[in-house]
């Protein structure tokens, strides 16, 4: 691959990791939450979710999906259930009258198991970013492209997403801003669980529409 066309490549892969959605409502509510190592866990997690879209798209398996998509379905309506139990978690934990530490405690309020799965579970759940990818690849693959060509693609996906991430993660726990986040830490959350749930309304409207 030209560099020109990995740098063409790599700008689009920033444009779709940095664009809005529930993946920075979650990162933002796991930071303020339990830090940097929250982040981080999220970050790489979602990464790996994006490694597994880019890696069925490249090697042509995402066919399974138009071959079956019922499947594609299931997975949407799945992720509507899983963003349906954060936000309402999220709210749920907001009336809570559990101290989040101000300080930078290494003590963590939940797993770091938790913002694994929902790094990768939120990715996974949204089949819809396969075809994100399978626009992006297809005007940089032809039937000539090796082996060693398309695991830069995924590879490069991968890891622009989940450094994106960690560097939102960083810029979000700069202490002056932790510590204003975690004084307003419960009325954050708050706002952050109705506007997943929201957003959780809206993608279901889209869905039911575009299935039925």
């Amino acid at each position: 691959m030209a560099l020109s066309d990995w740098f063409l490549l790599a700008m689009v892969c920033l444009a779709g990791a940095a664009s809005p959605g529930p993946s920075i409502i979650l990162l933002i509510n796991s930071v303020i939450k339990d830090g940097r190592k929250a982040g981080v866990a999220f970050g790489i997690a979602h990464g790996l979710g994006i490694f597994v879209y880019a890696a069925l798209v490249t090697s042509g398996l995402i066919i399974f999906l138009s071959v079956a998509p019922w499947f594609s379905i299931a997975l949407e309506f799945a992720g509507l259930i899983f963003l349906l139990w954060l936000s309402i978690s999220m709210i749920k934990n907001s009336f809570q009258k559990i101290p989040i530490d101000e300080t930078d405690s290494e003590h963590l309020s939940a797993p770091l198991f938790e913002y694994v799965r929902n790094g990768f579970l939120i990715v996974f759940l949204n089949p819809k970013i396969a075809a994100f990818y399978l626009a992006i690849f297809s005007q940089f693959l032809d039937a000539a492209s090796n082996l060693e060509y398309k695991i830069l693609m995924v590879v490069t996906a991968t890891v622009i997403d989940g450094l994106w991430y960690i560097l939102l993660t960083f810029v979000i726990a700069v202490p002056k801003f932790i510590k204003f986040f975690k004084l307003s830490a419960k009325k954050i959350e708050f706002f952050l669980g109705v506007v997943l749930l929201l957003v959780n309304f809206v993608l279901g409207i889209n869905i039911a529409f575009s299935v039925f």
